[in-house]
């Protein structure tokens, strides 16, 4: 079974940007979390199949939050039923 699952990484580039009142722009993530900028623009789009653990670590790291805050499971229609 195939778990659909969202980033949040532009909501937490959006919040940090706006944190430290200056545009961040994924140049300088990349540079700072030691991720290619093409991995960066994959996370910014949500088009991110397959999580790489280091590349989430490093963006755990670079924001200084934790897992669930940076992914998150989206519900399925089964899921939301059964609620």
């Amino acid at each position: 079974m195939t778990v659909p699952i969202r980033n949040n990484f532009a909501k937490l580039l959006e919040e940090k940007s706006r944190r430290e009142n200056r545009f961040i722009p994924l140049s300088e993530v990349a540079n700072a979390a030691r991720i290619a900028r093409k991995t960066l623009y994959k996370w910014e789009r949500n088009e991110v199949e397959e999580f790489n653990g280091d590349v989430a670590e490093k963006l755990l790291q670079y924001f200084g939050v934790g897992l669930s805050d940076l992914l998150e499971v989206v519900p399925t229609e089964h899921a939301k039923k059964k609620k």
